[in-house]
């Protein structure tokens, strides 16, 4: 019997198609944010001025008035990766609970963890705001996932041992540091990779049997 009890899983390029569903957003409306991309990640900005520049980009691009309504109905237009639905499936038909932790959209998170019976995701709303505006609230920065998970374990009362972690990019390290057994999918990038028990490039059915089997 394995000793994973829990997988937490990166949402955006790991069991969804976009590697953002920010950048998503950004695509749709023609727009540009690698400065402030590259300012966030270099630590240069917070998570609020992040997306505030976000907010502002999209609003001064678009004809029609930019709200919540609006951005989900982009968001719905986004699929999730084949195999994704058959692996978490998998993981609950083998007693393994799942969960998403994303610096992603707490509604796109809630829309696929409903629908596969997933636990509550830790994510970030994007909502209307009493000045009109969108409004983020961030529960889970990209540049704080490690502080997350670990107030999720403390509340599940699970052991680094008893979790494992799947991600795709540098924002999921401090999540692999936290698990027993760490997975990096769909990437190429070697600073991630190399620091995770596994590298998977293929069919995200083949991981029910690794994680499973640990």
């Amino acid at each position: 019997m394995s000793k994973i009890r829990l997988v937490v899983f990166d949402m955006d390029g790991t069991l969804l198609q976009p590697r953002s569903c920010w950048a998503q957003i950004h695509e749709h409306f023609g727009t540009d944010n690698r400065d402030m991309l590259k300012l966030y990640v270099e630590h240069k900005i917070s998570d609020q001025e992040f997306v505030r520049a976000d907010i502002n980009t999209w609003e001064e691009s678009s004809d029609v008035k930019v709200d919540e309504k609006y951005v989900n109905s982009i968001l719905d237009k986004i699929a999730p990766i084949d195999g994704a639905e058959e692996l978490v499936a998998g993981l609950h038909k083998n007693g393994i609970e799942t969960i998403f932790l994303t610096g992603g959209i707490q509604f796109l998170a809630d829309k696929w963890a409903k629908q596969w019976n997933m636990k509550k995701p830790l994510a970030n709303d994007l909502i209307d705001g009493e000045d009109g505006h969108l409004m983020v609230n961030v529960r889970a920065s990209g540049h704080a996932k490690g502080p997350v998970m670990d107030k999720l374990l403390e509340k599940m009362g699970l052991t680094k041992e008893n979790v494992a972690a799947v991600g795709d990019t540098v924002v999921d390290l401090p999540m692999f540091k936290r698990a027993g057994l760490s997975i990096a999918v769909n990437t190429n990038q070697s600073n991630v990779f190399e620091n995770t028990n596994y590298h998977h490039n293929g069919d995200l059915r083949e991981l029910i049997n690794i994680i499973s089997e640990w």
